[in-house]
């Protein structure tokens, strides 16, 4: 295969980005040390049924359909999104479906959620057992079990604006959440800050709006709710927002190709251009913007301290039969996860037509590297990617590569992780993921191009599952590089 000359970028987590914000308004809150009152909603209120479009840079790209209603013995929450995003110059269809029951105090019972963006299918679903949080996730013919513990049952009231209204958040002051998502399977907490009112044109009316603000890692995303508590307009990441209108207008037309790409629109340009980034020894840059934020800049190749990053090209160690006498905390990376199933069946089998049981655990990586960039069509994908969905159909963008790459790893007995950062291609720098491997020590490797080790210009900013990865949403938009030298071999 010609090897691809243009960058494979991870859409997916830049997409979840805004999604993220957006699904938390009908997701789980679990209360810790500022509990919230059970909010508790009148028998007598009649169902919600609210539609909002949904527009990036003033174009409208999707719509959203809510309903919250009484069922008699519990609530029934569905929100439905429909979009059209642009990565890569190609628009792709993705609809997220998040439903469920709650109880009559407004505690979560039960949840279902799905992302569906062509071939790719990721579910989830689950309910409260007790004193946990049991759930299932993957693609439908592959579902994983895991189980969250909480200390308290998960608390909803529509969403956490809503739910910031309900308890009577005063102006100008702040309160914590602790917020579950269904797409990294992960507990975060995230402030809420009650604004100043505002009066805004919603509908071809001017309204009083009570404006709350959400900070969720250092991303910011703002809603406005009318008086009686309904959110009328929203505003997030990389010039997305959202409106309340009627049906007929969120059913009208959806734009398409003039849709502003999120690839470019989230990239990073550079001061300097590389001409052979494979060709580098080392790679000194300064960073800018990032505050005090949780990313993992330095350790193994990569160097930080006052702003400035070195990152230094890993020297292959020698071949070895196996990775023996693993310590505790190297050989955890070798156990599957929900969407890294490297102890399936169908995993195994792959791995053991791809190496030799002589192989050295070198050899065996390199193998691995090369099978994945020749096995995979590089295709943009918007999805919540799992080894064995990406096994199965055979394309992606670097979020499959990556995940099926730590699967088959692991399985082969080599300890693996996800990295994720930015990656130069032609005087940009691009949000990108690849995988790191531990061979004696952590070696980088990215089958998007068939490197082992990873060229020096990819910029770790975080390693680890999807949980891990939450910790990049402060930075996109933010950050800023200056390339200050290149060495070569």
């Amino acid at each position: 295969m010609q090897k691809i000359k243009w960058n494979i970028i991870w859409g997916i987590f830049i997409t979840l980005a805004f999604f993220f914000l957006l699904l938390i308004r009908l997701e789980f809150f679990q209360k810790k040390a500022e509990p919230i009152a059970s909010v508790q909603i009148s028998k007598s209120q009649q169902p919600r049924d609210t539609w909002m479009n949904i527009y990036q840079n003033n174009k409208k790209i999707g719509f959203v359909h809510r309903t919250f209603a009484d069922t008699g013995n519990k609530f029934h929450f569905n929100e439905d999104v429909i979009m059209q995003i642009n990565t890569m110059g190609v628009t792709q269809a993705l609809n997220i479906l998040t439903e469920g029951d709650l109880n009559p105090d407004m505690t979560l019972s039960s949840f279902s959620f799905s992302l569906n963006s062509g071939i790719f299918n990721f579910q989830a679903h689950g309910s409260i057992v007790k004193n946990k949080l049991v759930l299932f996730t993957g693609s439908p013919d592959a579902q994983g079990k895991s189980e969250i513990p909480l200390t308290d049952i998960p608390h909803i009231s529509g969403n956490i604006y809503e739910t910031a209204f309900h308890s009577e958040l005063k102006k100008d002051s702040t309160r914590s959440f602790s917020i579950f998502d269904p797409s990294t399977l992960s507990i975060r907490a995230i402030k809420v800050t009650r604004n100043t009112d505002e009066i805004i044109p919603i509908m071809g009316e001017r309204i009083l709006t009570k404006k709350y603000c959400a900070d969720f890692m250092g991303a910011k995303n703002c809603a406005w709710l009318s008086k009686e508590g309904d959110v009328v307009k929203e505003s997030g990441l990389l010039g997305i927002s959202m409106e309340k209108v009627t049906r007929q207008k969120a059913m009208e037309g959806i734009a398409d190709a003039g849709s502003i790409d999120f690839t470019q629109m989230s990239s990073i340009p550079s001061n300097a251009e590389i001409t052979d980034p494979q060709k580098l020894h080392a790679i000194k840059i300064k960073i800018g913007g990032i505050g005090s934020s949780t990313l993992f800049l330095n350790g193994d190749r990569q160097s930080y301290h006052d702003n400035i990053l070195t990152i230094t090209r890993e020297q292959l160690p020698a071949p070895s039969t196996v990775n023996e006498n693993l310590p505790g905390e190297i050989a955890v990376f070798l156990k599957p996860g929900p969407l890294i199933q490297s102890s399936d069946a169908k995993i195994k089998t792959q791995v053991g037509k791809i190496i030799k049981p002589t192989d050295s655990a070198l050899q065996k990586a390199g193998k691995i590297v090369t099978w994945v960039y020749r096995y995979l069509e590089k295709k943009p994908t918007l999805s919540v990617p799992n080894a064995l969905e990406v096994l199965k159909n055979k394309s992606g963008d670097c979020n499959e590569h990556s995940v099926l790459t730590v699967a088959l790893l692991r399985a082969a007995g080599i300890p693996a992780q996800i990295e994720a950062g930015l990656v130069y291609l032609k005087g940009r720098f691009y949000y990108h993921e690849w995988c790191v491997l531990y061979l004696g020590k952590w070696i980088t490797a990215d089958a998007v191009f068939n490197q082992l080790p990873a060229d020096v210009t990819h910029i770790r900013l975080v390693r680890g599952d999807s949980e891990e990865q939450l910790n990049l949403l402060g930075a996109i938009g933010k950050i800023k590089l200056e390339i200050l030298e290149q060495k070569n071999d």
